[in-house]
């Protein structure tokens, strides 16, 4: 384990952790990313605030934790480590998001505090120290448009509130692949200008940005065929938007029947900063995208799985995290091969 820690006091901090094998020969081939988990908020880092004008966008800043995405990240590598005797990477930000945001530029996740300047910059650090493991142990591979990418997964874990849905929130796992409503509001989203994810495994012989995005084989629908979770209330809970059954966010979010915004058009997160800087290895000095590659993804996880209930948190998440844990390896392996998992 490493760790990046701050002493304040006398008492020692920490303040971000990279967890992972041991031995690089028992990793498996993923990155599991844990940015808005925490819940330190220590005195020697200001806070964040909403609407502050020098750091915050026109749309404000946000500053709420995504709730159990920690102890949820933490099942999943284990369920890695149970199933497949693998052992992924996984980082986590144990800052509370009023602390620093990870998920975003420096400048609005850390309002210019030193110290949450170097707990973000090692934030990422540690994403790319273990994609760098994952390079040296797995190796690369060459696409058809003479791309070179790691045969691995950067995997950022969210949640969402979703109050602007039905139903006390959305029951999606929202998808995202940095491609927005209007781009997946096309019958092929190769025809978007937006680069998205997935710029490696995209070209891979027999593969598509559609049918890794919303088709078949696409983590979404792999987990929509694992469903119902036995033990959560809802059926539906754990339905991938987008995914082969609910191809358009767009469409899915300005349905009444699901969506209950006023103005007619609920949330759908796309992806954020991890997943477009950690897609290519030199994530903070390569804006061409012209070195090696990385395919990355986030997954927005609904109050469904992550609250639950009282009673049955514990058992959703680890049978959530079991489902998940088959449905991530059974995508890398149609990759990249069985070595990887």
């Amino acid at each position: 384990m490493n760790s990046f820690e701050y002493t304040d006091g006398g008492v020692t901090d920490s303040l971000v952790k990279l967890l992972g094998p041991s031995d690089p020969a028992l990793a498996a081939a993923l990155v599991i990313a844990v940015p808005h988990g925490g819940s330190l908020k220590p005195d020697y880092i200001g806070d964040r605030t909403e609407n502050d004008p020098t750091y915050c966008p026109s749309g404000g800043c946000r500053i709420l934790a995504d709730s159990y995405t920690k102890p949820i990240a933490e099942t999943l590598a284990n369920k890695f480590i149970q199933n497949y005797c693998k052992v992924p990477y996984l980082i986590i930000n144990e800052l509370h998001r009023s602390k620093m945001d990870a998920n975003r530029e420096i400048g609005e996740a850390a309002f210019g505090n030193a110290i949450a300047e170097s707990a973000w910059t090692k934030f990422h650090e540690y994403i790319n120290e273990a994609q760098s493991s994952i390079q040296t142990e797995f190796g690369t591979v060459t696409n058809t448009a003479s791309i070179e990418g790691v045969r691995g997964l950067v995997f950022d874990v969210h949640g969402y509130s979703g109050t602007d849905w039905h139903n006390d929130g959305s029951d999606f796992i929202q998808w995202g692949y940095c491609l927005g409503k209007d781009s997946l509001d096309k019958n092929d989203i190769t025809s978007s200008k937006t680069r998205g994810s997935f710029t490696h495994a995209r070209q891979m012989p027999g593969e598509s940005l559609e049918c890794l995005v919303r088709g078949p084989k696409s983590l979404g629908q792999r987990f929509n065929e694992q469903l119902p979770l036995s033990l959560d209330s809802s059926e539906t809970c754990g339905r991938g938007l987008p995914s082969l059954d609910y191809q358009d966010p767009k469409a899915v979010a300005s349905d009444p029947t699901y969506c209950a915004d006023n103005d007619g058009v609920c949330s759908y997160y796309s992806g954020g900063y991890d997943v477009k800087v950690h897609e290519r290895m030199d994530w903070d000095n390569d804006p061409t995208f012209s070195g090696i590659h990385m395919n990355t993804v986030q997954a927005e996880l609904p109050r469904c799985i992550r609250f639950a209930t009282d009673e049955t948190r514990n058992a959703v998440h680890e049978e959530f995290a079991d489902k998940l844990s088959i449905a991530l390896c059974s995508f890398m392996t149609d990759l990249f091969g069985s070595d990887i998992c």
